[in-house]
């Protein structure tokens, strides 16, 4: 008798699931998760229903979880979903819950923890999926805002709260067909998140009869909803960095929780993500991605067909002061290019479950979603900066550097091929540089410090693994971040913010300074910080400092954030840094350790071989040899070619 589905692996032990139906594909998919995943979705769970301290121990989250009603948020999700997306979300659920066992018996975790895989329930993938978003958004830049108003007042926030801010990073770029060797458009893509053992994307390659859509899956959730190729259409986000969320005027003090737009309507795009897996057209995707909800995402799409868009997809939320009870009013709305402040909001009827006395008014779609095609022979490029389309939608970008560096390099060539275009994804120029490089230039020292300052002016300003000057430089610029937070100018951003320590990577004015020194080289002059005489002191600490001989690479390895009891991931040196194209971000004043990164790397060719790689492996347990088998082919920037999909039926 044959079966509805079947579960394969490629020699990297990538799953390739089959159904016979869509709802036979996402059970395949979600026993491949359960089976490959099982300590990973179980740990990410119990996060979404607030349980996490039962296997991690203590923590700000659960409380954070509960405040922000993950779990009502995920069962309102699933409530309002359509007959057929229900029945593929419950799929996907009972592939889970028959592949926990097996799953269960390969992770180590649960013995040492003494615990077993629990059920999951038709809300868990939407928990899931919210728990990897809901601190992704603005809300933690707001947090970092308010405190800086609050110690310095408004005028600070030109000083530490500009571009080049920190949790904020990804590359996604699209060729049309007069540019690419095949004459087919392509579309390259790195999104760079906090790097996890196992990683938070999972490669999948999803099949029936009439579909064939390879892509990243977040474990525990189905289908492909960021990237992903469909055969004659393919698709690429990054993070638009629009305020979508706000802080909830009600919220406790010290754990404060956002309101965003999936808890205002209660949903999250799940219906989104099963359209996705049937499109075959530009059309297809875009008109999908019109349910999209968060993160607003900024999509690249390409078509067999030659066409290629770029376009912003989700909603916002906006807290408006009005004459309704407790004297807020919150809207929902989709961007759109076409109205003030890049929003067009159809006001619905206000909600009967307004917390704290608040209004809640939520906004249907009301307009297309900003969006454009490509010229033949054009090329567009996302990387989180301030771009027309998405400027009137947030106050905080990532520093153009990314995007303007790619922009070049596509320049040199007149057409490019999958090889090329893995070569700029781990391109090292630090973008940064010649703002430092001008700092330098305008300074003197003395002895051991000024032989350090020309050889920093001597260096070529690229982060690459094997450099000891890019080592030194980014023992400088630590020297610097510690001065510049540490002047009396900055003292009061010091004073505790009164935060649970779950907020800190936001609101560290260390790490603040450091991910905005740029900035602050340019106008900390204007504020009365003495840039200069902060540069020479940093020349001074290094030049004192011990002897270091270690190359960048060597300093900036990646230590991966673990949910794992055992196991530790291979790491090896690592080039780029977070003004790179290669963003593996260090925290400078705090670590020289890559602690955010490409978390996968593809290029989608639409005729022709598509190729991505992933740190560390496909597989969960680290005994598996697909734990780690994809490592130094991601540390080397080298791709690997998909494998295919045959859609024979297996008995």
């Amino acid at each position: 008798m044959s079966r509805r589905w079947r579960v394969e692996r490629d020699a990297r032990g990538i799953p390739l699931c089959w159904g016979e139906t869509l709802d036979d594909l996402a059970y395949a998919q979600g026993r491949s998760a359960a089976i490959d995943r099982a300590w990973q979705i179980e740990v990410e769970r119990r996060r979404s229903e607030a349980t996490s301290a039962t296997l991690l121990g203590p923590s700000d989250w659960d409380d954070f979880a509960e405040r922000a009603d993950l779990a009502g948020i995920a069962r309102a999700a699933v409530a309002g979903l359509d007959d057929e997306t229900l029945a593929w979300v419950d799929a996907y659920v009972s592939g889970v819950n028959d592949g926990l066992d097996e799953g269960g018996s390969r992770a180590p975790e649960f013995a040492a923890t003494g615990t077993q895989p629990e059920r999951w329930e038709r809300w868990s993938p939407a928990g899931v999926f919210l728990v990897q978003h809901v601190l992704m958004g603005n809300f933690g830049h707001l947090l970092w805002r308010r405190h800086v108003h609050a110690q310095l007042g408004e005028d600070a926030l030109d000083l530490l709260s500009h571009e080049g801010v920190p949790l904020g990073g990804s590359n996604a770029w699209a060729l049309t067909g007069a540019r690419t060797a095949t004459g087919a458009p392509m579309i390259a893509a790195d999104p760079h998140r906090v790097l996890e053992a196992p990683g938070i994307y999972q490669q999948v390659r999803l099949a029936t009869p009439d579909i064939d859509v390879s892509g990243l899956a977040f474990a525990g959730v189905p289908g492909v909803p960021h990237f992903g190729h469909a055969g004659s259409v393919a698709w690429a986000v990054t993070h638009a960095m629009a305020d979508y969320q706000q802080i909830a005027p009600d919220a406790d003090p010290v754990v404060p929780h956002p309101i965003s737009p999936a808890g205002v309507d209660g949903d999250i795009g799940l219906a989104t993500m099963r359209r996705l897996l049937l499109a075959r057209t530009v059309d297809d995707v875009d008109t999908a991605l019109d349910g999209w909800v968060e993160p607003v995402n900024a999509v690249v799409i390409a078509g067999a067909d030659g066409r290629v868009r770029e376009r912003i997809a989700g909603r916002l939320v906006t807290i408006e002061s009005s004459h309704s009870p407790g004297g807020m009013q919150i809207q929902v709305g989709t961007p759109s290019s076409h109205s003030p402040g890049g929003m067009q909001i159809q006001v619905g009827t206000p909600s009967s479950h307004s917390p704290g006395g608040m209004q809640i008014q939520v906004g249907t779609v009301a307009a297309p979603a900003a969006r454009r095609d490509l010229a033949d022979g054009e090329v567009v490029v996302h990387a989180n900066d301030r771009r027309a389309s998405v400027a009137t939608l947030g106050e905080e970008f990532a520093a153009p550097h990314r995007a303007h560096r790619i922009t070049e390099l596509l320049g040199g060539r007149p057409t490019w091929d999958v090889a090329g275009l893995a070569e700029i994804q781990t391109d090292t120029r630090l973008g940064s540089w010649p703002t430092f490089q001008t700092l330098l230039g305008g300074v003197a020292a003395t002895g051991p410090a000024e032989e350090l300052r020309l050889c920093l002016l001597a260096w070529d300003g690229h982060m690459d693994a094997g450099s000891h000057a890019a080592a030194l430089f980014a023992a400088w610029r630590t020297e610097l971040v510690l001065a510049v937070a540490a002047h009396p100018l900055l003292a009061p951003i010091h004073e505790p913010p009164g935060l649970a320590a779950l907020f800190a990577p936001w609101v560290d004015p260390v790490a603040r300074v450091g991910a905005g020194i740029e900035r602050i080289v340019h106008v900390g002059p204007d504020w009365g910080l003495p840039l200069d005489e902060l540069a020479v002191q940093a020349l001074v600490r290094v030049a004192q400092a011990p002897a270091d001989d270690r190359t960048w690479g060597e300093r900036h390895v990646a230590p991966f954030v673990r949910a794992a009891h055992t196991g530790t991931p291979p790491s090896g040196p690592l080039g780029g840094d977070g003004d790179c194209v290669l963003a593996t971000a260090a925290a400078p004043g705090l670590t020289d350790l890559c602690w955010r990164g490409p978390a996968a790397r593809l290029v989608w060719s639409l005729d022709g071989p598509s190729s991505w790689v992933v740190p560390l492996g496909a597989d969960g347990p680290a005994d598996s040899p697909h734990a780690h088998d994809q490592h130094d082919a991601w540390r080397a920037g080298v791709l690997h070619t998909r494998t295919t999909v045959h859609d024979e039926e297996t008995t």
